[in-house]
């Protein structure tokens, strides 16, 4: 039996640009396939949120040939900072001088700390042809059953999924 590789990063760093399919932008393989993204994540607002069923369900319904590759990715978060940073600069100036000290030095060790990171679940689809669209778009509904949402990615979040991959350097950069 031939060896098949099912997916690589060469492939999916590769790329020739961007293509709109429908309602989405998908990144086109070095291969001419178009490939679609969308991060996974639990509704805020359901706290039986069921991931392995809703997996389960996923593949299943899936046609054989098709492709779909799970990315688990820690991805720096500012936005806990950023919040905090707001809070310290509504707060009164102290009226002493050492508490105004311990103020300047929370804040100035808030912007020096490194940033907090979240795990992200990204999904890669190869676009089988117009039958695929169709399953893609019907993701949000499928999922929504098991306390899942799809966030479909723009151009701007898959460039910078891109950039994420190509160098996680655990620095953030805007």
């Amino acid at each position: 039996m031939a060896e098949q590789t099912i997916g690589s990063t060469r492939t999916f760093v590769l790329a020739k640009g961007f293509t709109q399919v429908s309602n989405h932008s998908a990144l086109m393989g070095e291969d001419d396939t178009k490939r679609l993204f969308a991060e996974v994540y639990a509704d805020p607002d359901r706290p039986d949120v069921r991931p392995q069923e809703a997996y389960k369900a996923i593949l299943s319904s899936m046609q054989p040939g098709w492709t779909l590759r799970l990315l688990q990715l820690f991805w720096p978060d500012p936005e806990p900072r950023l919040e905090f940073q707001r809070q310290v600069q509504r707060w009164n100036v102290p009226n002493t001088e050492g508490l105004d000290i311990l103020r300047q030095g929370l804040s100035l060790a808030v912007q020096e700390y490194p940033l907090p990171f979240v795990r992200r679940t990204v999904w890669e689809f190869v676009l089988p042809g117009d039958e695929g669209i169709a399953w893609w778009e019907g993701l949000n509904g499928l999922c929504a059953g098991f306390g899942l949402r799809i966030r479909y990615l723009d151009q701007t979040a898959i460039e910078s999924l891109t950039r994420w991959v190509l160098n996680p350097n655990l620095e953030y950069r805007a």
